[in-house]
């Protein structure tokens, strides 16, 4: 019998991970992420313990792989409309397609953002907040925000109010308003201003 190849085994360890990550989801959602121990999620998907700290570290790796799937999806989204959209229009279609992907995965969503409100990773620069400066910096570069503005002071800002949004949608049932318009909401706001204009 012959060994497997290396691409054999990174997608075996690929499906092992896909499959860990999916039945930790699920068990946040039956046990709250706080209700769920790697032990759980070990003997769920009837692995040793070793083999999820293998794949996942500590359990806010689960939180961690999540956020960054849905930032993924986000990005994609927001820059399909081509390199000349305005700064506006990307965060648009980022913050819509986040709370098109929120509501529509509603019992998920509530289970891990929940889970991760109590965590420091979740409010220090995370890597949304490098995504949002990141687009304002090439407004920016284009002239369409001015250069003082602070760019990642915004994105920490965006980030912010993304968390903070998101929180208050998971925290009622039913869902107290519509994710994708308070969020979007929030961008005009954000690249508005509250003062009014001269």
């Amino acid at each position: 019998m012959t060994a497997p190849t290396p691409d054999r085994r990174a997608r075996q360890r690929e499906r092992r991970r896909a499959e860990l990550y999916d039945v930790a989801l699920e068990l946040f959602v039956e046990k709250t992420y706080e209700g769920t121990t790697m032990e759980d999620i070990a003997d769920r998907a009837d692995v040793a313990r070793a083999t999820v700290f293998n794949h996942f570290p500590r359990k806010a790796a689960f939180l961690a792989e999540w956020a960054s799937r849905r930032r993924g999806k986000a990005l994609e989204a927001a820059y399909a409309g081509g390199p000349e959209s305005s700064a506006r229009d990307v965060l648009v279609r980022y913050f819509t397609e986040m709370g098109s992907l929120a509501a529509a995965s509603r019992r998920e969503s509530v289970a891990v953002i929940l889970g991760s409100t109590g965590l420091p990773d979740t409010w220090r620069r995370s890597p949304l907040a490098a995504e949002f400066a990141g687009i304002i910096a090439r407004a920016q570069l284009t002239g369409e925000i001015d250069p003082a503005v602070n760019a990642d002071r915004v994105g920490l800002f965006l980030s912010s109010s993304y968390y903070a949004i998101l929180t208050a949608w998971s925290s009622e049932e039913p869902a107290p308003f519509d994710l994708t318009e308070e969020l979007v909401g929030t961008v005009d706001l954000i690249l508005n201003g509250v003062l009014p204009r001269p």
